[in-house]
């Protein structure tokens, strides 16, 4: 059985390591990919002063879940444009705090003693997770979105005012004559007006990157608009009294002057109440102080019955329109009074601008005047201050947006930039996985190599003289008879004369002892220069590729002088032995079989190959080659 050697089952199975190596990697690799997954990550701070207390800075609790709420996620995936159901990104979306390392032990320790650690931080790490389908580049997109619109949106709710709404879109929405959007657009650019003042008085000095502009050019803008675009537009109608269906218009505008007029008599009635509350009020407390001055000395009254008296009085009046009582004070009724005055006054004027408008289209009825703009003319100018006001507005909205950008800054930072990170290390992990595998084929392939020698010892070795036996031979052969032999293909038949003689004298044990011995002289050649097996019947075939008739020759003189050396030593137990050989280069034979049946008839007929001419001297020798090798072998015996 063979020697067990490591190094000879790792490179009898090399490419069986490297196969199942690769494939295990292979197959890690793609389940790494499976359950691979990218953690989007970033901390943000709150920086108004009331965030260590967990406020926001207009007074409310603080919520960090509104970082991944449905208006912040929406936002996130428009400005990306993707088209991802909110829920699926909400769900994949946390926020953990971030406490100093030495504020969690205090905390341990707070517990531990049963107190409730009153530590509120004011950072935060913002965390969105995607699968493999999805991204690295993905995840980092949807967080970036998430935390700018974030910061829009917390700037918007808790450090600035609402964007101002664009009123010019309402004419989209509804069906408006010429002079009726007219007035629809000369109220919304009037409030924008309003809405830029302010801003421009907050913040005078902030420019927008995206737009150029500040508010005060944004006011500028708008002032123009007012000022000369809208009265021209007002003026092409009028004069022309131009109208879509001029029926319906005087019917809408009669209806408004009837409410306007409704309006106002309401509001002076209430007016004339409040000033009736007022005089009686006036009146009353007249009274008392007259009272209060004039009292004689022996009939004082008391103080008491002093503010009864004006609480009574204003216990009488009435606040609302609800008719729900109310206790006032008298600011607060002069106050009342005053505005309902102003409000009648703008009704009124409202009033005379509806009735104007009225008399206006109601002369053109009765008038055939020559219009000095046409019809397509006053759409077009209509259209051109839509469209500016529709533009302006844009202005003002991404500015706006920057600015609340710009303000969220100082409420709100960012500590550390966006990173993305793999859930799995694929690379590790493959580089285990190659390591394991490498290893476990190594280990498999020694025992599969020890399992081979095993099963080759027990069907292919001769377990008397441990050489390959008939089996291997016939396999070995059939391995190689269905191509042609190379030159210098040897073949040598041995068979070992003796054995009988020694098994009948000594007994079998003895004579498979010596038959051992000498199957361990040629497996020593076997093994260096080509195959020795065991054909039974004390025969033996010695196969060596590559192998010249000289360098036969020598291997033969060499197996000579070891079984001279082991009948020296055992001369009662002496080996005799005839040897056939052939050449496949001499014989010009390279077919296997016909060149071994050569080699057998040679060994049975007792005579040699012809010897190769190496000198002179051996020359007529090699001529004859008659001298059969039991001859030889019986020379080897003599000399003993």
């Amino acid at each position: 059985m063979k020697k067990f050697n490591i190094l000879r089952y790792l490179k009898q199975f090399s490419a069986l390591i490297f196969v199942l190596a690769l494939a295990g990697a292979v197959a890690i690799y793609f389940f790494g990919k499976s359950q691979q997954s990218y953690v989007a990550s970033a901390v943000i701070q709150y920086t108004n002063t009331g965030a260590k207390n967990g406020y926001t800075p207009d007074g409310s609790p603080l919520n960090v879940e509104e970082i991944y709420s449905s208006n912040v996620i929406d936002a996130a995936l428009t400005d990306l444009g993707y088209q991802t159901n909110i829920d699926s990104i909400r769900s994949n979306c946390y926020v953990e705090e971030v406490i100093p390392e030495a504020q969690q032990l205090l905390n341990a320790a707070l517990l531990e003693k049963g107190e409730d650690p009153s530590y509120v931080t004011d950072t935060y790490r913002v965390y969105y997770i995607c699968s493999e389908d999805t991204g690295e580049e993905y995840a980092w997109n949807v967080l970036d979105a998430i935390i700018k619109n974030y910061c829009e949106f917390y700037a918007e709710k808790y450090v600035e005012e609402q964007l101002q709404n664009n009123g010019v879109s309402a004419l989209s929405e509804g069906t408006y004559d010429y002079i009726e959007s007219a007035e629809v657009l000369d109220a919304s650019v009037s409030e924008m007006l309003d809405y830029l003042l302010s801003k421009r008085t907050a913040h005078p000095h902030f420019r927008s990157v995206e737009t150029g502009y500040t508010y005060d050019d944004l006011y500028r803008i708008y002032y123009f608009l007012y000022n000369y675009e809208i009265p021209s537009l007002y003026a092409a109608i009028l004069s022309n009294a131009e109208a879509e269906n001029i029926d319906l218009l005087m019917s809408r505008l009669t209806m408004e002057c009837e409410d306007i007029q409704l309006d106002i008599e309401n509001r002076k009635e209430r007016a004339d109440y409040l000033k009736s509350l007022i005089d009686t009020y006036t009146g009353g407390n007249r009274d008392i102080m007259d009272y209060h001055y004039n009292i004689s000395s022996s009939g004082i009254e008391s103080t008491a019955s002093i503010i009864t008296s004006s609480e009574h009085i204003l216990k009488m009046v009435e606040g609302n329109h609800d008719a729900s009582n109310t206790e006032t004070t008298y600011d607060t009724l002069i106050q009342q009074y005053v505005k309902l005055n102003i409000e009648v006054h703008q009704q009124t004027l409202e009033k005379e601008h509806k009735e104007y408008l009225l008399s206006v289209f109601r002369s053109a009825l009765g008038t055939g005047k020559q219009k000095s703009h046409s019809t397509e003319e006053i759409r077009e100018k209509l259209e051109h201050c839509v469209d500016l006001a529709n533009e302006y507005y844009r202005y003002v909205e991404n500015t706006g947006h920057e600015l609340n950008r710009y303000l969220s800054a100082n409420y709100l930072s960012m500590l550390s930039s966006i990173s993305v990170q793999p859930t799995v290390n694929v690379k590790l992990y493959l580089v285990i996985a190659v390591v394991l595998f490498v290893l476990v084929g190594c280990v498999g392939s020694v025992l599969l190599g020890r399992a081979l020698d095993f099963i080759d010892y027990f069907r292919y070795v001769d377990k008397t003289v441990q050489l390959p036996n008939r089996a291997r031979c016939d396999a070995f052969i059939d391995e190689r008879s269905a191509k042609l032999l190379d030159e210098n293909f040897s073949i040598v038949s041995l068979r070992m004369d003796s054995l009988s003689r020694l098994s009948s004298e000594f007994g079998r044990t003895v004579g498979d002892e010596v038959l051992k011995d000498f199957a361990m002289i040629l497996k020593s050649f076997g093994d260096l220069y080509g195959f020795v097996g065991y054909n039974g019947s004390g025969v033996f075939y010695a196969f060596f590729p590559d192998c010249s008739p000289e360098k036969l020759n020598v291997i033969l003189e060499a197996i000579g002088r070891q079984v001279e050396q082991y009948n020296n030593q055992k001369p009662e137990h002496g080996i005799r032995y005839t040897i056939g050989k052939a050449v496949s280069s001499t014989e010009r034979v390279y077919e296997i079989r016909t060149l071994l049946r050569l080699a057998i008839r040679r060994m049975n007929e007792g005579k040699a190959a012809p010897a190769p001419v190496q000198n002179a001297a051996e020359a007529p020798k090699a001529a004859g080659g008659t001298e059969s090798t039991e001859k030889q072998s019986d020379k080897h015996s003599d000399k003993q």
